[in-house]
């Protein structure tokens, strides 16, 4: 089961001010099309990935909303409006979480009070993690695990530190070419490779 972690800098875990946001500097339309990418195929969803989209742009903690695709239910529709009505309902229900508390939505949407490198450093604990960076080996030679963890981010790059950490503790960083492209682009294309690698 692969797993996308989007670390998503600018969006705001407060419902009114994510859904107001919408078309501004902070792009977290963005998120609808990573859900898309991630999770949506013709005629159904992806039953095997799990989506971990981390929003940042909080008074107290970050919430990581997490949909795993063998158990979420009826999104409402796939228009980015919708999509974005998913978020944001899983945001007000999340209001009030102390640190590292969850919560799950109707619709199977876990979420979770917690931070962007508690969340990486719990996955390296025991899964192969990956993260996006031009100058990492290319993934067309690179073994991936069926249950790798993918980590990328917004418009806003990856702080220094944050990413010389991530690498310290065990993270491989990855290229998908030398175009940089939005993270739902990049999404799509390592679904694409994973498809080939293990449903021929």
């Amino acid at each position: 089961m692969p797993e996308f972690i989007v670390r998503a800098r600018a969006a705001s875990t407060d419902p009114a001010h994510f859904l107001a946001s919408v078309g501004t500097g902070a792009h977290v339309e963005y998120l609808a099309q990573i859900i898309v990418s991630a999770l949506l195929i013709s005629k159904g969803h992806r039953e095997d990935t799990t989506l971990s989209l981390v929003l940042e742009d909080s008074l107290d903690f970050s919430r990581c909303l997490t949909l795993q695709g063998a158990q979420l239910g009826n999104l409402g529709g796939t228009t980015e409006a919708a999509l974005l009505k998913v978020i944001a309902d899983s945001l007000q229900l999340a209001k009030g979480l102390s640190k590292e508390a969850s919560i799950t939505t109707p619709i199977g949407v876990c979420a979770t009070a917690i931070s962007f490198e508690h969340l990486v450093k719990a996955k390296v604990e025991d899964r192969q993690v990956f993260l996006l960076d031009p100058k990492g080996d290319d993934i067309r030679t690179v073994d991936i695990p069926v249950d790798a963890v993918f980590l990328l981010t917004d418009h806003i790059p990856m702080p220094k530190k944050n990413f010389k950490a991530m690498v310290r503790q065990g993270v491989k960083k990855i290229s998908l070419g030398p175009v940089m492209l939005h993270a739902s682009q990049c999404i799509s294309i390592i679904q694409n490779e994973l498809d080939r690698r293990y449903m021929s």
